[in-house]
């Protein structure tokens, strides 16, 4: 395997926000009039008016990835500017009423919404979706299959949703609760090759339960549109160093389990209790929270799981180039703790008033982009 043509696809998804009072304001059809063809073509609805979707397709390393990130930002910055719209990021917005939310009249979202009704409208969340290429159909199956193992500690060194509905959830992040009501969520079955998934997809499309394959919404999907293996599980991340070190460490990790994949190593024999006892700490309590080991069930932290997560992934970084950002930057985050953690200060400093952390959110928003352009 030539671990350097990993190629990368990024997705965020972004807050459209009043800036005064930090609320969602529905937005997106503004913007997207707004912006030029160029910028057009990489922007896109979600399931509310109040979210709007970035896409960086192809990538040919984290360098590449994160420039165009960075102008993405900026660029979303400049247009909305104007409108009166500011930029929010986190894993969920923290205290606007579901009860508002309006679904965007693409034929595709109004199926979900008439799907899933309150589920869908109560689904405030915003997530970093991270694509690695993996050519080969029967290996995207295997590393998918493998990278359930990895998807709490992921999680954890992301969490960025410690508030919703105007409250303090006592979770480091709410976002997968919140989204893994919808059914389809969560973790995927494993599956025993491209054909078996292939099967599955089938079945649901011929019930009626999904009209394509996009609406699984696992937190690893094998994907069918792309040579790619897509994480979904990751927060947004105020901090472009945070966002850098979380993609650079998703493609190495993606690259290690391809090593095994042509080894021709077995799979971990992974127990699903186990994986959802430490998917649910991940949420609720972080890294430093005991955990049933995902293969052996004996009880160790969530932190060994990140270490040995970095002890295996450390050689693949080394080769792709991208260690201190995959390494040594998972390291700054376990030391200074994820972005819920600063969040919770935040809240704390500003005598517990959440349009304020909001407020806060925007100026770091602008000020991690570095946007010529707002210069002044």
């Amino acid at each position: 395997m030539d671990a350097l043509s990993l190629t990368l696809g990024v997705e965020e998804e972004y807050q459209l926000c009043d800036p005064e009072s930090g609320d969602l304001t529905p937005a997106v059809d503004a913007i997207l009039g707004a912006a030029g063809p160029e910028l057009r073509e990489i922007l896109g609805y979600e399931l509310l008016h109040t979210v709007l979707e970035g896409s960086i397709a192809r990538s040919a390393d984290v360098g590449e990835a994160m420039t165009r990130v960075r102008a993405l930002r900026c660029d979303v910055l400049e247009v909305a500017a104007p409108l009166g719209v500011a930029i929010g990021i986190g894993g969920v917005h923290p205290f606007a009423r579901w009860q508002d939310q309006e679904f965007v009249a693409t034929e595709a979202y109004q199926w979900v919404g008439h799907q899933l009704q309150y589920l869908a409208r109560r689904n405030l969340s915003f997530g970093l979706h991270v694509h690695v290429q993996v050519e080969d159909p029967e290996a995207r199956v295997y590393v998918a299959n493998q990278l359930r193992r990895w998807c709490a500690p992921l999680l954890a060194l992301s969490a960025n949703a410690p508030f919703f509905e105007g409250a303090d959830t006592g979770f480091e992040t709410i976002r997968m609760h919140v989204f893994g009501s919808f059914p389809r969520t969560g973790f995927a079955p494993r599956f025993e090759d491209w054909a078996h998934h292939t099967r599955v997809l089938d079945a649901l499309t011929a019930s009626g339960a999904i009209t394509k394959p996009r609406q699984v919404w696992w937190n690893v999907r094998p994907h069918v549109t792309y040579p790619t293996v897509e994480l979904r599980m990751l927060d947004m991340q105020i901090g472009l160093d945070r966002t850098r070190t979380l993609i650079a460490l998703s493609q190495a990790v993606v690259a290690e389990l391809l090593s095994r994949w042509e080894a021709r190593e077995p799979e971990w024999e992974l127990e699903p209790a186990y994986l959802a006892d430490g998917w649910f700490k991940a949420q609720r309590f972080g890294w430093d929270e005991p955990i049933a080991h995902p293969v052996s069930g004996e009880t160790v932290r969530l932190r060994d799981e990140i270490e040995e997560m970095l002890r295996l992934a450390r050689p693949w970084a080394v080769s792709l180039g991208t260690a201190a950002e995959a390494i040594d930057g998972t390291r700054r985050i376990l030391a200074e703790g994820p972005e819920a953690e600063w969040q919770r200060k935040e809240w704390q400093a500003r005598g517990r008033d959440l349009g304020a952390v909001q407020r806060r959110i925007f100026a770091r928003v602008q000020q991690e982009a570095r946007c010529e352009a707002l210069v002044g």
